[in-house]
Parts: C-alpha cells; sequence; structure tokens
C-alpha cells in the first residue's frame, strides 16, 4: 500500500481506539500533503548534505517509505515535516562535530525519534499549557506530561528496534548491532532533558554528561531543540496553542521558546556545580554545547528577528 494511504488508515484506527470520529476527512488528506510539501526542502537538503556519504542516504531512502505511515498516525501531535528538519539539522551539526559512525548512527535515530507518538494512549501536554494552567491542575498535567513523554519514547524504541533489524538483515553490512544499539539508546532518551521542566524538583538521572560517551545525544538534543527556532516549528506552536499568525506571535513564542531553554540551562546549574557546569561548556546560556549547534540557532534567531 502506498506510505501516504496506509499512513492514514493508521490515523483511522488510532481515532477509533481513543473513540474519536474515526473518517478521513478531505482536511486530513490537505494537511497532510500540506505537511509533505513542507518537509520537501529539508528533506532535501539533507540528502545534499550526506552525498559523500551513500550508506547513510541508502538507509534513509529505505527506511523512510516505513517510517512515514507512523508520522502520519501521529501528525496531530507531531507533524510529518519535523522529522527531515531534525535530520538535516542533525546532518549539519554531525558532519563537523562526531565521527562518521556516530553521523550515521545521529542521522538515523533523527528519522526515528518521534516515531512512537501516534501510537501513545496518553495525550501530549506542552511546557506552555502547563505553565498557564491554574495551580491545582498543574500536578495532574505535571505527571501526565511526564508519563506521556517516557510513553512515547518507550514505544518509538520498540518500533524502531524491528524496523532497523529488518534493515540489517537486507542490508547486512549497512548497519552493526552496536549501530543499532546506539540508535535504539537515543530514540528512547532523546525527551528526557524536558522531564525536569515538568517535576519538581532536578534529578541529574534525566539530564546528560559532560563526557565523550552522552556527546552524539547531546548533538541530537540540538538537532530536535533548533525545531522550536524555524518558522516552521514556531508555526507549528502557534496552531497547537490556537494562537493568530501574527508578527507580534511569532515574536512571543520565540521568546517563549528561547525560555525553555535557557529553563533546561537553570536545571542543569541546579544539578551540577560551577566546575562541572564550565565542563559542559554550553553557548550564551542556551543548551548549545556544539560550535555548529549554535551557530545554526544564532542563525534562526537572527532571521526571525528579521
Amino acid at each position: 500500500m502506498d506510505p501516504v494511504e496506509l499512513g492514514l488508515q493508521m490515523l483511522q484506527d488510532r481515532r477509533r481506539i481513543l473513540g474519536q470520529p474515526c473518517g478521513v476527512t478531505p482536511h486530513d488528506r490537505t494537511r497532510i500533503a500540506t505537511q509533505l510539501e513542507l518537509a520537501a526542502e529539508p528533506w532535501a537538503q539533507a540528502r545534499q548534505l550526506l552525498e559523500a556519504h551513500r550508506d547513510i542516504v541508502a538507509a534513509l531512502d529505505a527506511l523512510w517509505p516505513q517510517i512515514l505511515p507512523y508520522l502520519i498516525k501521529g501528525n496531530e501531535v507531531s507533524p510529518v515535516h519535523h522529522i527531515p528538519y531534525v535530520v538535516c539539522f542533525m546532518a549539519q551539526i554531525g558532519l563537523l562535530e562526531v565521527s562518521p559512525v556516530d553521523l550515521k548512527r545521529g542521522v538515523l535515530a533523527a528519522v526515528l525519534h518521534d516515531i512512537g507518538i501516534g501510537d501513545c494512549s496518553l495525550p501530549k501536554i506542552s511546557e506552555a499549557s502547563i505553565k498557564r494552567a491554574e495551580p491545582a491542575e498543574k500536578s495532574r498535567l505535571r505527571r501526565d506530561g511526564i508519563a506521556s513523554r517516557l510513553e512515547h519514547m518507550k514505544l518509538g524504541a520498540e518500533i524502531s528496534r524491528g524496523l532497523l533489524r529488518d534493515y540489517q538483515q537486507q542490508s547486512p553490512a549497512a548497519l552493526a548491532d552496536e549501530d543499532i544499539s546506539v540508535i535504539l539508546e537515543i530514540v528512547g532518551s532523546h525527551d528526557y532533558s524536558k522531564i525536569p521542566l515538568m517535576e519538581d524538583h532536578v534529578d541529574r538521572k534525566w539530564l546528560l554528561g559532560s563526557g565523550p560517551r552522552d556527546w552524539l545525544k547531546q548533538c541530537h538534543w540540538e538537532a530536535d531543540a533548533l525545531w522550536m527556532l524555524t518558522p516552521a516549528g514556531i508555526l507549528v506552536d502557534l496552531e497547537r496553542e490556537r494562537e493568530e499568525n501574527t508578527a507580534a506571535n511569532r515574536h512571543e513564542k520565540l521568546k517563549f521558546n528561547l525560555g525553555l531553554h535557557r529553563q533546561i540551562i537553570d536545571l542543569y546549574s541546579e544539578a551540577y556545580s560551577p566546575a562541572e557546569m564550565q565542563q559542559f561548556g554550553f553557548h550564551d546560556g542556551l543548551l548549545y554545547r556544539s560550535e555548529t549547534g549554535y551557530q545554526l540557532a544564532k542563525q534562526l534567531i537572527r532571521s526571525l528577528h528579521d
């Protein structure tokens, strides 16, 4: 079956399970077509950046038709075009910041990282909705928000394991067991650093370390977070919060998202000593440790301000 039609069928099945109106409407088809159009440019840019790494491009081409239905199934929570943006950012960061082996692992984790969202039984709860909630409601939203993030990472790792094992069987030289293990570790933990934003205390177990062991996770985290600073990501946030797409609202959403970045660094400061924080080397009070990720963030912030 065509991946788009399969995805729409999976979306319909999801709605049925959740007790929602389950028909696929013309609006659904238009929304998916728009998301695919918005995915085309970052996807093409990522493939161009990676053209010298034919094994990575081959893996992306093989996996994308299998991943796309899951993304369509979850598109109401996270749009399809989010993934090509993160893949593109991971390619840009990885080409300059990690080894070729870790570049492949990071890029494949990027294309897979949100594959479990459409299978979640719990709704995604944004930091913005928690911040706006009445005090009596905050604790429930925090609890459910953490549970939802943990669920989507766990399901994402499970789905990814099957897809990667199938691809490994088809192309044994393309992926080693260690590659799959690293990719699944990233997919299964990529949102950990956001969890302390929802807790009333800081637990270091959710935060990355400053050593080389967590460097690839850091680069992936930066690629994922850059989405929040793109015009496309800002627009998705406005639509999710049912806010009008105006210059003033875009500016406020950028400020809010940058504020989330700074809040995460504040959490690190609570969990780690000043000497340890110096080892992290976060740029400008933001969550970017890689020079490439930081320069990309500066470019996006500048363009949105302009």
